[in-house]
């Protein structure tokens, strides 16, 4: 029985970012998909794949709310990191990368500048949107089940949008193991999946 791995690039980000206060690596991706296998007792040499969904970086150009002084996507550390990440990820045996668009629209206040004055550029941060990762999760998910190309997915994200294709699957015969690291979750995610690992932010110790 083949397992198919799909992984919430930007739900992982988060809370590996929010355990271990860094960003994460390829190399740290890599040892936690593989690690998942372990925790859910399913044979690593059974692996068909790895799906990593993530946003390529924003390239928007934009001014700064308050100086209107120009800004650029393409020049912050930030954009460096995600198309450095994304190219690791790329080179990892057994992984592939689905990519989906990130879009800016617009600056909003700091929680932590509500009540300042007078504000500044730095007060501000850039409201971005992905899109186009949640249809083609969907669609992979979908396209498994439907061809028969695993028998098992473990899936690893915290959205209870993907309930349907969670549902869809399991009626084409797909055993579905939920990995939502600690995140609180709608009962109906894990209610909806063969297996769930709700304490799996334990895995993050093997990276």
């Amino acid at each position: 029985m083949n397992t198919a791995v799909l992984i919430d690039g930007a739900f992982l980000r988060k809370k590996f970012h929010a355990a271990y206060k860094k960003d994460i690596t390829a190399e740290n991706i890599n040892k936690f998909a593989n690690s998942l296998l372990t925790h859910f007792n399913l044979p690593l040499n059974e692996l068909h794949r790895i799906y990593y969904y993530d946003c390529s970086p924003c390239t928007a150009k934009s001014s700064l709310p308050v100086t209107n002084r120009a800004f650029l996507f393409e020049k912050t550390p930030q954009f460096s990191y995600g198309k450095q990440l994304l190219s690791d990820i790329k080179k990892l045996n057994f992984f592939a990368v689905r990519e989906g668009t990130l879009q800016f629209s617009g600056w909003k206040l700091k929680k932590t500048a509500y009540n300042k004055q007078p504000l500044t550029d730095d007060d501000f941060e850039p409201e971005l949107h992905q899109k186009g990762v949640d249809i083609k999760i969907g669609l992979d998910l979908a396209w498994i089940s439907f061809n028969h190309i695993a028998e098992r997915v473990i899936f690893v994200t915290g959205d209870s949008d993907f309930i349907p294709a969670i549902k869809t699957a399991r009626r084409n015969g797909i055993f579905i193991y939920l990995a939502t690291l600690n995140h609180m979750v709608r009962p109906e995610l894990p209610d909806n999946c063969d297996l769930s690992l709700s304490d799996s932010i334990k895995i993050f110790n093997c990276i």
